[in-house]
């Protein structure tokens, strides 16, 4: 199934707000876990909105009910006390629900709010979204020499220490090793060596492994818990249609890392 965009849930809850709901749509987003979540905030982020203005609303709804149930009374006799009690008996009941739906909503948004704001972390985007990379599944070939054969293992600390002891490093052999670093949390040793890809590949207008580099290095500074320096890599690569993580990155979710940059003072 094709994943659902930020903007067609924006659309959605403009449909859905105007009382066009589209059942397929909701069908959709129910199948898309990443959707759905994003979909939950928007609509708490709404209800927070309107919560803004409940007090408001709250004083308005004697007059809204006074309006509709006597406007029409203009040309007809009565009598102004039956209609001050029928007014009052009525208006009530009607007075404490929308008390009780202002309370509850009050409490329900601005505790959702809350939670959301306190709970994301650049850590904790790096852990929903990192994967491991797989060597066999992309680059490499059918014969694994030894760096290759260790990261395959999962031989964490072999990787490093072969990628150390070796006399000519090369793009992957920087590139294994600092995923090996990443893998054992070892993050600013990980850093070091995307960093030196890029560095390499601007220098000789190479782009071997340029895109992983990019992305696990913005993983990278997630997991460092700066995020000022992860964003604006993700946002690269948010960009280029033709980056090889672009799909990953764009089903990141925009408002955690609105929340993450505003935590960071950016």
């Amino acid at each position: 199934m094709a994943h659902i965009n930020e903007q067609q849930l924006i659309d959605h809850l403009d449909n859905s707000l105007q009382g066009k709901a589209s059942a397929e749509m909701d069908r959709l987003i129910a199948g898309d876990q990443e959707a759905a979540g994003e979909w939950a905030y928007l609509r708490m982020a709404v209800a927070a909105i309107q919560d803004a203005g409940l007090q408001e609303q709250v004083k308005s709804v004697k007059r809204e009910f006074l309006a509709q149930k006597f406007g029409g009374l203009t040309a007809v006799t009565v009598n102004t006390e039956k209609i001050k009690a029928t007014t009052r008996t009525a208006a009530v009941p009607m007075f404490r629900k929308a008390m009780r739906i202002a309370a509850m909503l009050l409490v329900i948004g601005g505790a959702a709010t809350i939670y959301k704001y306190t709970t994301t972390s650049p850590t904790g985007l790096y852990n929903r979204y990192y994967a491991s990379y797989d060597l066999n599944a992309s680059r490499s070939n059918n014969t694994l020499d030894p760096i290759e054969q260790a990261y395959n293992d999962k031989n964490w600390m072999e990787v490093v220490a072969l990628f150390n002891r070796g006399a000519e490093k090369n793009h992957k052999s920087y590139f294994l090793a600092g995923m090996a670093e990443l893998e054992m949390k070892r993050y600013f040793g990980a850093i070091e060596k995307f960093k030196l890809i890029l560095a390499e590949n601007a220098q000789s207008g190479n782009d071997y492994f340029q895109d992983e580099a990019e992305y696990y290095l913005a993983l990278s500074w997630l997991a460092a818990d700066q995020a000022d320096k992860a964003i604006p890599i993700l946002d690269k690569i948010k960009a280029d249609k033709n980056h090889l993580y672009h799909a990953t990155v764009e089903k990141m979710s925009s408002i955690d890392l609105h929340i993450v940059q505003y935590k960071n003072g950016k």
